[in-house]
C-alpha cells in the first residue's frame, strides 16, 4: 500500500461575541442534567465529570437552544470559505473536565468534529491530534477560551489530562458539509491535476 498526501483543513478562530455568551451559557449548562464517565483504559480512557452526550441529538435542550444560532452562523461561514454551501449539524453537546479529567483516543462520525472552549484557563489541557499521514506526529492546538477549533472527524486526537484545578468546559459537535459551491468548479478547470502514482 503507498499512501500520497491531501491538505485537509483544520481551522481554529474565536467566537465572535463568546464574552457575551459565555455567563449565560456556562449557567445553562449547569442546570443540565448530565453523566459522569470513567473508564481507566490506558489509551482509550475517560474521566469525564459532566457530559449530555446520550442526548446529543435533542435540540430542545436550553443551553442548545441559546448557543446553537451562533454555531450555525460560524459553521456556515466556515463552510463557504471552504467551498461548501451550509453546515448540518448532527450532534451536540457539552463535557466538563475537574482536575484529573481527560478524554482517551478516539474518532467521531461525519465529516467534521470540533470543540468550542467555552471555559478554559491558560493551564486547561490542550486538544492533542495525531497527523493522519505520519501517524508518528502529535499536533497540541493551542487554543484559547472563545476559540472553535473544526477537523476532518477522522482525525485520531483526545482531551489529555487536566493537570490543574481550574474546570474546563467544552462543546463538541459532529456535522456535514452539504452542497458545493459552483465558483469552486470554475476555479478547478482552469488548473492543472497533479498525478498520484
Amino acid at each position: 500500500m503507498k499512501k500520497f498526501k491531501i491538505s485537509t483543513p483544520c481551522i481554529i478562530s474565536n467566537l465572535k461575541d463568546h464574552k457575551k455568551l459565555k455567563d449565560t451559557l456556562v449557567s445553562l449548562i449547569k442546570d443540565t442534567k448530565a453523566d459522569f464517565l470513567e473508564d481507566k483504559n490506558e489509551y482509550f480512557g475517560d474521566l469525564i465529570h459532566k457530559l449530555d452526550w446520550k442526548n446529543s441529538q435533542d435540540k430542545s435542550r436550553k443551553w442548545v437552544q441559546f448557543i446553537q444560532p451562533h454555531l450555525q452562523k460560524y459553521f456556515n461561514e466556515c463552510a463557504n470559505k471552504l467551498g461548501y454551501q451550509t453546515v448540518n449539524i448532527n450532534n451536540l453537546w457539552f463535557q466538563q473536565y475537574n482536575k484529573n479529567g481527560k478524554h482517551g483516543w478516539h474518532i467521531h462520525g461525519d465529516n467534521y468534529t470540533g470543540v468550542y472552549y467555552v471555559k478554559f484557563s491558560k493551564k486547561a489541557a490542550r486538544t492533542e491530534l495525531i497527523d493522519p499521514f505520519s501517524q508518528g506526529k502529535k499536533i497540541i492546538i493551542n487554543a484559547k477560551e472563545g476559540d472553535i477549533v473544526i477537523f476532518p472527524s477522522y482525525v485520531i486526537h483526545r482531551a489529555a489530562k487536566q493537570k490543574d484545578n481550574s474546570e474546563k468546559i467544552i462543546i463538541s459537535f459532529n456535522f456535514n458539509f452539504n452542497f458545493i459551491e459552483p465558483y469552486l468548479f470554475k476555479k478547478i478547470d482552469n488548473l492543472k491535476g497533479k498525478h498520484c502514482d
